[in-house]
């Protein structure tokens, strides 16, 4: 991982991520989520909810770049309503351009979300994947995510069947920071 760098971005970053977001969401969902749904995405907006993301302090976010693009990103906070017991934070969204899987940029954003949030004295985090991403559900599975319950998660109107896990072991991922 010689060539990439991790930092926290700044508002000044919305743009970008919100384009690698987009880019991440065709790549990771395709076959998956219905292709108008990927088409209606407006980039204003997406910009504008990325800024309000970054501008909020209790929650955190962190950017991977390979040689200086942006390449993946990790956004934690705080859900009003928790989705597991004992989960005091949320993974809100973890990308990262296919083209960058297998090179542990990932497994580092997770261990920075979690060793940030047991700094700030959290216990664990909840997220929500969509059940027909296999590969993403094997990787948190592989980084000790355990299975909570099936869900179902509502974008633009489709109900898409969504299984919730949490990470128990914020101090074990902290090691991948």
């Amino acid at each position: 991982m010689t060539d990439v760098t991790f930092r926290i971005p700044t508002v000044a970053d919305a743009g970008a991520i919100a384009h690698l977001h987009v880019a991440c969401w065709r790549e990771a969902y395709a076959g998956i989520v219905p292709v108008s749904i990927l088409d209606q995405v407006d980039m204003a907006d997406r910009t504008a909810r990325w800024e309000g993301h970054l501008r909020n302090p209790a929650a955190q976010a962190f950017l991977a770049e390979v040689a200086g693009e942006p390449a993946g990103f990790i956004h934690r906070g705080v859900l009003d309503q928790p989705l597991a017991e004992g989960a005091d934070g949320h993974v809100f969204a973890l990308y990262l351009l296919q083209r960058f899987h297998r090179r542990g940029i990932g497994r580092h954003l997770v261990g920075l979300a979690a060793a940030d949030w047991l700094a700030r004295g959290g216990r664990a985090l909840s997220l929500g994947v969509l059940s027909a991403n296999q590969p993403a559900v094997a990787f948190y599975e592989a980084l000790g995510a355990r299975f909570v319950r099936p869900d179902s998660y509502l974008w633009h109107g489709h109900s898409l069947p969504e299984s919730i896990y949490v990470f128990e072991d914020l101090a074990g991922l902290s090691r991948f920071a």
